[in-house]
């Protein structure tokens, strides 16, 4: 009876080749007879590595670490400069609001004058040049400027707001260095709100001076700082500082600009259908009358 005993693998390295040789032995026994048999064998080049093997199952979830330490208290925030800038922001709106309200008073004061007098209300008003309106900028003109017992500018804001939506009459008066007066009346007058700039719309001329406004009419308003005409310069800037007006390019006629009597059309006031563009106007006024 053949058994098999036992069955390994010897290696070694050769010491001439440097080659790694192993030998297959088994140990038998037949009828009691034991038989070791070596068979020797040449280890190949190394194969390919096999493809990786199936994930393996999630570990266990480790424990919680160990709670924080506790922080330290955080500094009080100090809110006196916060509210010392609160307090001064509301002194300014009080003081702004003050001043609305002045300026408003002052409106309601000149519209009464004028509606117990005849019915019109001034919105411009030039005598003696002690109210400067050549250089003023775009927010002035918006605004207005100037004292109602003298000379001023209603501003651009009130003249739409008075005419917006009705049926207004412009009536302008003007007055000569050497006394001279004339007058151009307007049967319908109304001015765009900021988004188109103020625009004019002017037409129905009647009177002595001579229509000068037509010209401008459906231009939009320009000043030193904001240029709305139809040239390629600034014709508030042209004559000097010519104030602010509705100049198409440029003007037949310019209320708003320096006063004074240089004959310099380049300068002063001008009315061209009255006294050309050589000799300044001393007086106008413009006022209208809504329904």
């Amino acid at each position: 009876m053949l058994l098999q005993l036992a069955a390994f693998f010897l290696c070694y390295t050769s010491l001439v080749s440097g080659q790694q040789r192993c030998n297959y032995v088994t140990i038998t026994s037949c009828d009691g007879d034991v038989t070791t048999t070596a068979m020797n064998l040449v280890r190949g080049p190394k194969g390919d590595a096999g493809l990786p093997g199936n994930v393996g199952p999630s570990g266990i979830s480790g424990r919680n670490g160990d709670k924080g330490a506790v922080g330290q208290k955080g500094d009080v925030l100090d809110l006196e400069p916060f509210n010392r800038e609160m307090r001064i922001m509301e002194n300014k709106i009080r003081e702004i609001n003050n001043q609305a309200e002045s300026i408003t008073q002052r409106l309601i004061e000149i519209h009464r004058q004028d509606f117990r007098e005849d019915g019109w209300t001034v919105f411009q008003r030039r005598f003696n040049g002690s109210v400067v309106f050549g250089t003023r900028v775009w927010q002035e003109y918006k605004n207005g400027f100037g004292n109602f017992n003298g000379e001023f500018w209603l501003g651009l804001d009130e003249i739409h707001r008075l005419t917006s939506g009705r049926l207004c009459r412009l009536h302008v008066n003007l007055v000569g260095f050497d006394g001279s007066q004339a007058f151009a009346e307007y049967s319908s007058f109304a001015v765009d709100d900021e988004s188109d700039n103020y625009r004019l719309h002017v037409s129905g001329y009647n009177g002595t001076a001579g229509d000068s406004l037509a010209y401008h009419d459906g231009i939009q308003f320009s000043t030193t700082d904001r240029k709305h005409d139809r040239t390629n310069w600034n014709c508030a800037l042209q004559r000097g500082y010519s104030g602010g007006w509705w100049y198409n390019a440029c003007f037949h006629s310019a209320l708003n600009a320096e006063w004074g009597s240089t004959g310099d059309f380049k300068r002063n006031i001008i009315w061209q259908h009255w006294k050309g563009v050589h000799e300044s106007i001393k007086e106008s006024t413009m006022k209208i009358k809504c329904h």
